[in-house]
């Protein structure tokens, strides 16, 4: 299927969270706008998040929940070593409250505000989480008038005198080309977290990383524009979701609602490495990027759990709440049924043991009869002086049978790829803008971020992707 007509004020690729934003937004300001979605379905990965960023929004207001716009945006560029661009990062805080208020007034629900782990209280989480939201802004958008049409691809931009005239296509069924024109095309590809030659460069680790994301990420957006003479400007960040199970066989997201994968990675019992041995206060999971960059520190990982925990965590409660989640069970009530299952499919990255010396002869961890008793030990006198876990949180490993579960990292979403203005016009290698062209969503958010995501900033992600399609469509219909 091609578009209805040859010629729009504005074509914007891609129908996921920020690209629909975008489409309402364009329709609010009586712009004739085109979304092109190359898959099949819509939302892209907004279907997954959790919720948007915002700061003094309504519900904020309600709950008396206060921040200094000016401490969270000093915190934020510390933690991000000032590669964030200060100005841009500014204006997301400053109007991010109103970003949200808009949502609600177009009928998004929001279930409650707060903090994700150790973080600031700004993630306004969707009620129905971003599929809800996502199928929001697509009735609203079609309902205004918006064309949206799928399974379309976005070829190549093209140009006169330096500026955007149109956009070639292609119909993914049939191979078929078309030529649109526009004097505005709005890039909303959702990064790169698909591409492994992308990722590659961003770490040398890419064969460890596991991508949980629709697969269409692929940095379409990003190519299309380098091609124009968009700056290569850094790759952000790449988001990592903490540890995941190292599954060589599936794809990751058979694993995102498992209990065991959650126990071995967020309940901060025990990792070990290659030969067995400690490397991290396990708390470090509260911070899900630093946990994805501690494993990969190590060539390998394995959570260790022992019959104890596992009842515990089964029968009695979790050791701690399931963090950078909105919604912690009160225990894992499915994860003998989940360990039994895995042991009797034969996958590999689950490994059961009676004794510690078998668990270690198993998985060739010499070290890992002296890590545990000397980690009891630190349990038993109630200090970890090694790494410094929290009290609370020291569980001894003493019950057998054992079970080591083997890790890697888990991508959500990459960030960065293209330089953009506070209207998030994408700007040539000298800092000038290339006339028509914008980029939001994370295509454009390396410019928030240094070399890990903001997982102190929950919601970030979301919120941009939505403040940014917005940003966008306003300055188009101030300047057209």
């Amino acid at each position: 299927m091609f578009p209805q007509k040859k010629q729009y004020d504005v074509i914007i690729v891609g129908a996921g969270l920020s690209g629909l934003a975008a489409a309402v937004s364009a329709r609010e300001q009586k712009l004739d706008v085109l979304v092109l979605e190359k898959g099949r379905s819509l939302g892209g990965n907004g279907n997954y998040v959790e919720g948007a960023m915002g700061v003094d929004s309504y519900l904020q207001k309600e709950q008396q929940i206060k921040i200094s716009k000016q401490e969270l945006l000093q915190d934020e560029l510390n933690y991000s070593h000032y590669e964030a661009n200060a100005p841009h990062l500014k204006q997301l805080i400053d109007k991010s409250g109103a970003m949200i208020d808009w949502l609600r007034d177009l009928g998004v629900k929001f279930a409650k505000v707060g903090p994700q782990g150790d973080s600031w209280p700004t993630i306004h989480t969707f009620e129905g989480g971003g599929h809800a939201a996502v199928t929001k802004l697509y009735d609203l958008a079609v309902a205004a008038g918006a064309e949206i049409i799928t399974s379309t691809r976005a070829e190549k931009l093209l140009t006169a005198d330096g500026a955007i005239t149109g956009l070639v296509i292609s119909n993914q069924s049939t191979g078929q080309q078309r030529e649109l024109q526009t004097k505005n095309v709005l890039l909303a590809t959702g990064g790169y977290v698909d591409n492994p030659e992308l990722v590659n460069k961003r770490t040398p680790l890419s064969n460890r990383l596991l991508a949980v994301s629709n697969g269409k990420a692929t940095g379409d957006g990003l190519k299309m524009a380098w091609a124009t003479g968009a700056e290569h400007y850094q790759m952000g960040a790449i988001q990592y979701g903490g540890g995941a199970i190292y599954d060589k066989v599936n794809p990751p997201y058979v694993h995102m609602a498992s209990q065991l994968a959650a126990a071995a990675t967020q309940e901060a019992i025990l990792w070990v490495n290659e030969r067995g041995e400690r490397f991290v206060n396990e708390d470090v999971n509260d911070n899900m990027c630093h946990a994805g960059s501690a494993i990969l520190t190590q060539s390998r990982v394995f959570s260790i759990l022992d019959q104890a925990a596992v009842d515990h965590l089964t029968e009695v409660g979790l050791y701690k709440e399931v963090g950078n989640s909105p919604i912690s069970p009160d225990t894992f009530a499915a994860l003998k049924q989940e360990l039994d299952h895995d042991l009797q499919a034969g996958s590999r990255y689950l490994t059961k043991a009676d004794t510690l010396a078998d668990l270690a002869k198993q998985l060739n961890l010499p070290a890992l009869q002296g890590t545990i008793d000397q980690y009891n030990r630190l349990v038993a006198a109630g200090a970890d002086t090694d790494f410094g876990k929290k009290a609370a949180y020291l569980t001894p490993v003493t019950t057998g049978p054992f079970y080591a579960v083997e890790l890697g990292v888990g991508m959500a979403c990459a960030l960065g790829g293209i330089r953009v203005d506070n209207d998030n016009q994408v700007l040539n290698s000298y800092g000038y803008p290339l006339p028509g062209l914008y980029a939001v969503g994370n295509d454009a958010a390396g410019m928030l971020v240094g070399d890990t995501y903001a997982v102190t900033l929950p919601g970030s992600t979301a919120g941009y992707a939505i403040f940014s399609g917005r940003n966008a469509i306003l300055n188009i219909a101030t300047t057209n």
